[in-house]
């Protein structure tokens, strides 16, 4: 691992992406390109010999993310790291080579403990890829690879012919989804996604916008930052270990489906509790209203409350707003949903097309004993409330 000081003397732009120690700058996209190369060097100072596999079709946000990721491999490869980076003819291409990285480990002359497997594309690739991603879903990750699907969000067409958002399809495929704020989330959920794809065999996906992957800014890095708890669960009497399996035909798919659905998710879901991605951010004793919001619609969010006057922490206590911070919106915590809820009268969901994570949060509600009333959209008589537009 290369380490520097915190000083300006002797910093070079190469150390955005070689640099485990003290601060770089660097945008989103960066910090998203450097993660497979991140991982190779902890996975090596572990003593795993693992190599890793980038690959998919550019498309903005993620438009120069096949720059970024170029100049990563080739300083992987000069360091003596197995890191290929293949940029695919289509985005479906892209997800059946990243389900075959994760199926390599399961050949007997693999040379590798596992692969990092990196899909990028941005939503209207998610559409196209969708086959090739849910069986990719299906087969699963390597414990020592582990998949991640960059997706890059246009919600206001800057760049598409059509305004987009990926949630509900991701939510759709069955995909786990960290949702960074800012480029310092981008490096740190980005470690947590290959982390939970490891301990669960799930693919990962990132949710990435404009804001995020266009943005720049200054990040702390060291190995230790982000240590992830890794969760268990016992199948059968035997402690669960995935395993990529490749026979996508009945009835071995009808078995994956099993498996995809109620280990390898709820150890997804466990993974987000135990490493707290999501949080109750602002509480207090006479709150009535409570807002939910994921990533950078939760930044964007507290910037609309300083705009009301709401400054601070004491400011919303005091007006009895409490605040829901997502970093892993999919799967839903229900019990800190729950938690969230509780004593309240309202809870306002804000996201930005598709009420995806509206309608989680009321689902992770119906039938429990607090059920403040829940808007996001549409206001309870069916007005509009928050665009979808």
């Amino acid at each position: 691992m290369v380490e520097r000081s915190n000083q300006l003397d002797g910093y070079r732009l190469d150390d955005r992406y070689q640099s485990d120690h003290g601060r770089v700058f660097l945008s989103g996209a960066q910090a998203l390109a450097r993660l497979p190369y991140e991982q190779l060097r902890i996975d090596r100072a572990s003593g795993h010999r693992t190599a890793a596999y980038v690959t998919g079709y550019p498309g903005s946000p993620l438009a120069g993310f096949d720059r970024d990721a170029t100049a990563v491999a080739a300083l992987a490869t000069a360091a003596g790291y197995h890191l290929v980076f293949q940029p695919a003819m289509n985005e479906e291409l892209a997800a059946t080579a990243v389900m075959g990285s994760q199926l390599s480990v399961t050949l007997s002359t693999s040379r590798y403990d596992g692969v990092i497997g990196v899909w990028y594309g941005k939503t209207p690739g998610l559409d196209r890829a969708a086959d090739a991603l849910r069986h990719a879903v299906f087969a699963g990750a390597s414990p020592l690879g582990g998949a991640v699907a960059l997706v890059g969000d246009d919600p206001s067409a800057k760049s598409s012919t059509l305004p987009s958002s990926s949630d509900a399809t991701l939510l759709g495929l069955h995909l786990p989804v960290l949702f960074p704020g800012d480029v310092q989330e981008a490096v740190d959920l980005g470690r947590h996604a290959i982390a939970m794809s490891r301990a669960s065999g799930m693919w990962s996906a990132i949710k990435v916008i404009e804001a995020v992957a266009d943005g720049t800014g200054t990040v702390e890095l060291h190995p230790e930052r982000i240590v992830p708890v890794i969760p268990t669960m016992d199948v059968d009497g035997r402690l669960f270990t995935p395993r990529p399996d490749g026979r996508l035909l009945t009835p071995n798919s009808l078995e994956l489906e099993r498996e995809m659905r109620h280990v390898r998710m709820e150890l997804a879901a466990r993974y987000g509790v135990v490493n707290r991605l999501n949080a109750i951010s602002v509480r207090g004793p006479q709150d009535w209203v409570g807002i939910a919001a994921a990533g950078s619609t939760y930044r964007e969010t507290v910037e609309a409350l300083r705009s009301l006057g709401l400054t601070g922490d004491d400011d919303l206590r005091a007006a009895g707003v409490r605040l829901l911070k997502l970093a892993m919106p999919v799967p839903l915590d229900r019990d800190l949903v729950r938690e969230f809820a509780d004593g309240l009268m309202e809870i306002i969901v804000v996201e930005d097309k598709h009420p995806t994570l509206e309608g989680l949060v009321k689902e992770s509600l119906y039938g429990h004993s607090s059920q403040p009333q829940v808007v996001g959209k549409r206001t309870p008589s069916g007005s509009p409330l928050l665009p979808d537009t």
